[in-house]
């Protein structure tokens, strides 16, 4: 039977490719470091499924900060799966099945942490990817949140049309009465400039 969390395995490689601290290597160590990492951060990722997978504490040979670079030991019978190879220059996620069960082992399971997965330390738990449904279910709810976000522009635009025309039919409505009291004055200052420049009988 292959690794039963595999999944943790190829999502923990490819996260670590992606963000760049695992890559093609031509120095030997280095690629067993970038192994022990892929198999920490999948060690972490398996133990929120089952907290009996965690890492095996290793000294001696091929090793990383004291753990093994390409097991999962299981804590309660001491099973341990192979999930980590390489092709000689790049750490490689690997299905491989179990070594069989081996109670020596199990005081050497240690516990999977944050830190040692290198995702910030935080010590929480992570959620997995969501599933398709789920995915689709986000999906759909963002785009419901666009049309409406959309809609409400629309409105808020056109009532800021209608504002906008409103103020505009204001500004008509006021120059217009100042123009009529202007004339009104005109008016009147020219009928009094006449009647001050006629003769006095």
């Amino acid at each position: 039977m292959s690794y039963p969390y595999y999944d943790c395995v190829t999502r923990a490689h490819t996260e670590l490719l992606t963000e760049g601290k695992i890559k093609a290597r031509t120095n030997q160590d280095e690629v067993e470091q970038d192994k022990g990492l892929v198999t920490r951060r999948a060690a972490y990722y398996a133990n929120q499924l089952d907290p009996t997978h965690g890492l095996l504490a290793k000294t001696s040979g091929n090793n990383s900060q004291g753990y093994s670079v390409d097991w999962i030991l299981r804590s309660t019978d001491g099973e341990g799966w192979d999930i980590c190879t390489d092709d000689g220059s790049q750490a490689l996620p690997l299905n491989g099945g179990p070594v069989g069960a081996d109670p020596a082992r199990i005081p050497d399971w240690r516990q999977p942490t944050a830190e040692l997965a290198q995702l910030g330390g935080s010590g929480g738990e992570l959620p997995p990817p969501p599933d398709q449904a789920t995915a689709d279910l986000i999906l759909e709810v963002l785009e419901t949140l666009q049309t409406t976000q959309d809609a409400d522009t629309a409105t808020i635009l056109a009532r800021d049309d209608a504002n906008t025309q409103r103020i505009l039919d204001t500004i008509d409505s006021i120059k217009t009465q100042v123009e009529e009291s202007l004339r009104k004055v005109l008016l009147a200052y020219l009928v009094k400039r006449r009647r001050e420049d006629e003769p006095v009988p």
